[in-house]
């Protein structure tokens, strides 16, 4: 006889049986789109277990099938970390600031540690060893390197991505940044009460609230699955209703979202007009902060605040195509949605959950030194910089040097680093060297691109070789599509002993294409 399980019965099963959280709202949506079958009784929704084990199997199945055919067989599913929960993949400071393209502290950790298994055979790094990150980004290596015990340094050309590095690795007076956090609350809502946008807001609210209540019911999720009505049909409805009404209520009280404020056609364009007036007046107190560790801390956290109230739609948070500042039908929600108009209710709550990461990662960490350089590595003297910078650490350095380096480089074509941060940039009038970027995106992923990006990482790892002891480890995480790391490691006079392949199966992102990554395992 078959069992029957409730939604929650079901979840907790799945959660043994894959090994991964699941919660009732993921079997929800496998009998949402069809995955499974509902079966219904006494009016109670309960599924199938041998039909629910069926599915996983099938799906495990299919993706190791999927992965194996595009990548070869030798991938290591154990650095997969599939396991993980996000928020342990996103654990204390690693959620400070959002950062493209940064790989899990699971994966650093892996490497750096002192266990041995299948596929690491040996220990690489022990406590009191430095590790070096020649692409720091937004510090993972570094943080999970104090975790460990292990010294660290880490470069970047990016100025802002070096302040977020600091900034996680810096022990603060968390009581006394409260309440500068505080002050700077205060500030930012008697601008929101001054400037009028909280009744638009609510009065806005309301109006949506009418018009999502008349075209998409709490049925409506259920039968656009099925094909049971015109998606575009009631989308265009609404979207026309919504903004007939808030061209009315912006009429009302005189509210123009959009103009000329700040000088930055970036700012002036992705911003709302009351959140432009919040974070100008949050910068000029910032300016006024005399400790310079807090002044940086909470420049990140003004950052990360402003970045979530951009004017694009929610579905579209990573790519700025055409800004929004008023009500959208939504492709997430599966609803009318607006942008964010003010910085109140987001920078109160990024400061706390700084406050408390910072808390947490000081709960955990090691008594270690670091260093964090925004220079160009391909030039950088590392010792030099760092006896100007902390005599104690310029001496661990020259008695025992770098032990290895862990490092992700930026992918060719991928990313402009400083683009990622634009908004940090010219809000706070940030430095830039958007032309030291090696990989720009805006410089394709032609021949004569690919050539510059392998005489570019090469350069690096000469540069910093000669920083190393000389029974070092230089492990490189890349998706090297185009097969230039092989090339990289010769012009730089070194050894590729081993390559560990690893799917990449908890993405950030909308695409979920087959993705993997290589850790390239280099010597002398």
């Amino acid at each position: 006889m078959s069992v029957m399980l409730d939604i929650n019965e079901a979840a907790e099963w799945a959660k043994d049986f894959i090994k991964k959280d699941v919660t009732s709202t993921n079997i929800s949506y496998l009998i949402q789109y069809g995955k499974i079958k509902k079966h219904n009784s006494n009016g109670k929704t309960l599924v199938n277990l041998d039909e629910l084990k069926a599915y996983y199997k099938e799906y495990f199945k299919n993706l190791k099938d999927t992965y194996e055919s595009n990548f070869g067989k030798d991938i290591n599913w154990a650095l997969s970390f599939s396991s993980i929960k996000e928020k342990e993949t996103t654990k204390h400071v690693h959620r400070l600031h959002p950062y493209k393209g940064k790989f899990i502290p699971q994966l650093v950790e892996y490497f750096l540690d002192s266990h041995t298994d299948n596929f690491k055979k040996e220990v690489y790094f022990r406590a009191g060893d430095i590790v070096l990150d020649l692409f720091a980004g937004s510090g993972t290596t570094l943080v999970q390197a104090s975790e460990l015990g292990i010294h660290s340094i880490g470069l970047d050309i990016s100025y802002f991505n070096c302040l977020i590095s600091e900034v996680k690795m810096q022990e603060y007076n968390l009581k006394a940044l409260n309440e500068t956090c505080q002050e700077i609350s205060g500030i930012i809502q008697m601008e929101h009460k001054r400037s009028g946008i909280s009744a638009f807001e609510k009065e806005l609210d309301e109006i949506l609230y009418n018009v999502n209540r008349e075209y998409f019911p709490s049925d409506y999720k259920y039968n656009l699955t099925r094909g049971l009505i015109k998606e575009e049909e009631i989308i265009s409805k609404a979207v026309k209703k919504a903004n007939s009404e808030y061209g009315k209520l912006l009429k009302k009280h005189n509210s123009p979202m959009k103009g000329s404020i700040t000088g930055s056609d970036f700012l002036d364009t992705w911003f709302a007009i009351p959140v432009i007036h919040q974070a100008l007046l949050a910068k000029e107190f910032l300016e006024k902060i005399d400790s310079e560790k807090n002044r940086k801390l909470i420049t990140v956290m003004l950052s990360r605040s402003i970045r979530s109230c951009r004017v694009t739609p929610h579905y579209q948070l990573e790519l700025l195509d055409n800004p929004v500042y008023g009500p959208y039908y939504c492709f997430k929600h599966k609803k009318i949605c607006r942008p964010i108009l003010s910085m109140v209710k987001m920078f109160s709550k990024y400061a706390q959950d700084t406050i408390s990461r910072l808390a947490e990662f000081s709960a955990v960490k090691r008594n270690t030194r670091f260093a964090v350089i925004d220079r160009d590595s391909r030039e950088l003297n590392i010792f030099e910089e760092i006896k100007k910078r902390d005599q104690e650490f310029y001496t661990l350095l020259t008695k025992q040097r770098i032990k290895g380096i862990f490092s992700s480089p930026p992918y060719v074509g991928q990313l402009d680093y400083h683009a990622q941060h634009e908004y940090a940039y010219e809000l706070f009038g940030l430095a830039r060297r958007d032309d030291q970027e090696i990989g720009k995106s805006s410089h394709g992923k032609g021949v004569g691109a690919r050539q510059d990006y392998v005489d570019g990482i090469s350069n690096v790892l000469i540069n910093c070789k000669q920083f190393l002891a000389d029974d070092f480890h230089i492990f490189i995480v890349a998706n090297d599509q185009y097969g230039l790391y092989p090339q990289i490691a010769e012009r730089s006079g070194l050894r590729i002993i081993k390559e560990f392949k690893r799917p990449v199966l908890n993405r950030a992102s909308r695409d979920r294409n087959p993705y993997s990554e290589s850790i390239f395992h280099m010597v002398n």
